[in-house]
């Protein structure tokens, strides 16, 4: 099923968040395997950002 422009600004909105919370967490970290893994988790989180910007932008929405 297809997601409204809302429910694509809210993912985008939370994906923005957890972006930063990763943000936070990679520069705590003192573990190289973890700060690897929160870097990316970090990507995977951009990429989905982007994704959702896309589906965003097909429905004729563009989110600033």
């Amino acid at each position: 099923m297809a997601m409204t422009h809302t429910e694509l600004q809210a993912a985008i909105t939370c994906t923005i968040t957890e972006i930063a919370e990763v943000k936070q967490q990679i520069s705590q970290a003192t573990d190289h395997r973890e700060k690897r893994r929160l870097i990316r988790r970090k990507r995977e989180l951009q990429y989905l950002q982007l994704w959702h910007m896309s589906l965003l932008q097909r429905l004729g929405v563009d989110y600033c």
